[in-house]
């Protein structure tokens, strides 16, 4: 008995191929979200120690089985208040500067960004109060660095000393951008111990500026998103876009640095980090609302894994 089969004509592979290239090539857009937290379990401590982190830098684990993937903050006031509940972070920093820090994945497994396409994206969400009128200074600085292990932080204090690796934002706040430089993005420079944005010595490389000077500021009330994305890109460079929106900030409603820097000071990153500088320069308190990061994959090798399944495809129908 003679089997009936279909048989496709070149042309007809040639469409089938193309379009599983194209479903595989969308699918490369998406990534995975390691760290999606909204606080809706009223704490900002979980994980618990050794990882602090529900993923093993890129792959999600929700361990705690409540719906968020967590990573823990500690926060350190230095005479200010600070309180957790069901879905907010509330700080209000005192006359002095405030730490807030979170590693978003494991000292063993940080993100890194190993090839050309692999993409982290950090995104912040906040609401300000008492916002001051005007300031000249960068003092509402946050950063993404690699923390080395023995800088790590197990309880609410202010980041140690340590070989941080990574970039900063230094950035004016007020209701007025009063600094010649209010959204400006540094590479870290020093080299040696020290600690993490208590000096902007320590970041002396500027790479763009993403705000003008007298334009309108931050407003109280107001929700602000950060999103920060870095690319590596095909030259081994790391692809920088730095945007906070909310209200008319900058007069339209963001601020934003997009730039590349060809000598990355590195590639690997665990930890999320703000230091408002006090409430004369910042603000009187700031209720966050959600933190999220994003692993991002480059294209090749899911593209390839497609080709292979296509190729598989091809052998299997030779076969028949």
């Amino acid at each position: 008995m003679i089997r009936p089969s279909v048989r496709l004509l070149p042309a007809a592979w040639c469409a089938l191929f193309s379009l599983g290239l194209v479903v595989v090539l969308c699918s490369t857009s998406n990534g995975t979200i390691i760290v999606n937290d909204h606080w809706t379990d009223g704490t900002r401590t979980d994980p618990a120690s050794p990882d602090y982190a529900d993923n093993n830098g890129a792959t999600a684990i929700d361990r705690d089985s409540d719906g968020e993937l967590e990573s823990a903050w500690f926060i350190n006031n230095n005479g200010g208040t600070n309180a957790t509940t069901v879905g907010h972070i509330t700080t209000a920093p005192p006359t002095g500067s405030s730490n807030w820090t979170t590693f978003f994945a494991p000292e063993a497994t940080p993100v890194t960004l190993a090839n050309a396409g692999d993409q982290l994206k950090v995104t912040w969400e906040f609401t300000p109060s008492g916002v001051n009128t005007s300031n000249t200074s960068q003092q509402f600085p946050f950063c993404i660095v690699d923390t080395p292990s023995a800088a790590r932080l197990t309880t609410d204090a202010a980041p140690g000393s340590g070989v941080y690796t990574g970039y900063a934002m230094y950035t004016n706040m007020g209701q007025t951008l009063g600094n010649s430089n209010p959204f400006q993005l540094k590479k870290r420079s020093n080299t040696g111990s020290s600690t993490l944005l208590n000096s902007s010595g320590d970041w002396g490389t500027a790479l763009a500026n993403g705000a003008t000077s007298g334009n309108h500021g931050y407003d109280s009330g107001t929700l602000y998103t950060l999103v920060w994305t870095i690319t590596r890109n095909a030259s081994n460079g790391l692809d920088f876009d730095v945007k906070m929106s909310g209200g008319t900030l900058n007069g339209a409603g963001f601020a934003e640095v997009t730039t590349t820097d060809a000598s990355p000071a590195a590639y690997t990153f665990d930890t999320f980090n703000v230091r408002p500088a006090g409430s004369a320069s910042s603000a009187t308190g700031f209720d966050i609302s959600h933190f999220q990061v994003e692993v991002v994959p480059e294209p090749t090798s899911l593209m390839l894994m497609g080709l292979g399944v296509f190729g598989l495809a091809a052998m299997r129908r030779r076969k028949k």
